[in-house]
């Protein structure tokens, strides 16, 4: 056939540079015009503001996958915070909203409620977003960033390798993760290499070559951690996301 292949439904860009130390992807995804069946969307160690058309959200940190149930035809524009910077742009410890999927006016109040109905009113909902976020004058920690970029590189250290270069105690460590990612240095490490292993997963002669790449120990490591983080096997975890 000569039709041209319908456009993803999902689609992702990069901020201008002088952004990227406070926002990681600009993204956009529109759901079909029919009911579907809900979403799974998987950990990845970062957060999302998610404007929907009618209400403005804070999506994660996300410990495990998440459903998502979405209205035939929905719009979704998203920012996702750079690693680091979320703590600083939301004012808040993340640990206090794991997991969650909370309204932008219970967080910021009235100036949370002024952001939604200029949204109501913009044409490009994404520079709303941009502005709101650079008026608050987040200051990212760069120790935090830091951290994510070694946890998420084809060779991560362990965690205790890599609290002793940060000059911090494990158990110190753990609480800054909580305060920055919603939950501890460990479970980062974990959502971090299945990840890698996702990314791996399509240019490697099999998943096991995969997750040996990854940092996992073994196929049965990988299926650990597949199935309590996601609920899914390996196999069908590519299938739908890889």
């Amino acid at each position: 056939m000569s039709v041209s292949p319908s456009p993803s439904p999902y689609a992702e860009t990069l901020p201008a540079p002088a952004l990227r130390g406070v926002v990681r992807r600009l993204w956009t995804y529109r759901a079909p015009h029919v009911p579907a069946a809900p979403v799974q969307v998987l950990p990845d160690g970062c957060v999302d503001l998610i404007w929907d058309g009618q209400r403005l959200f804070v999506a994660g940190p996300d410990p495990i996958a998440m459903e998502a149930t979405l209205a035939p035809g929905a719009h979704l524009t998203g920012v996702r915070l750079a690693p680091g910077a979320a703590r600083a742009v939301l004012g808040l410890p993340l640990h206090e909203i794991t997991g969650q999927r909370v309204a932008i006016e219970d967080l910021w109040g009235r100036p949370g409620a002024t952001l939604e109905a200029g949204l109501q009113r913009a044409a490009d909902p994404t520079a709303v977003l941009l502005t709101a976020i650079a008026c608050r004058e987040p200051a990212p920690d760069r120790t935090m960033a830091h951290l994510f970029a070694r946890l998420a590189s084809g060779d991560a250290p362990r965690v205790a390798v890599l609290a002793l270069e940060l000059g911090s105690s494990e158990r110190g460590l753990r609480r800054r993760c909580q305060e920055h990612f919603g939950y501890g240095a460990k479970t980062l490490d974990r959502i971090l290499r299945l990840q890698r292993w996702l990314a791996c997963a399509h240019r490697s002669r099999t998943l096991t070559d995969a997750a040996l790449a990854a940092g996992y120990a073994d196929a049965a490591h990988l299926v650990h951690d597949a199935r309590q983080l996601t609920g899914l096997a390996p196999g069908e975890l590519v299938r739908r996301h890889g």
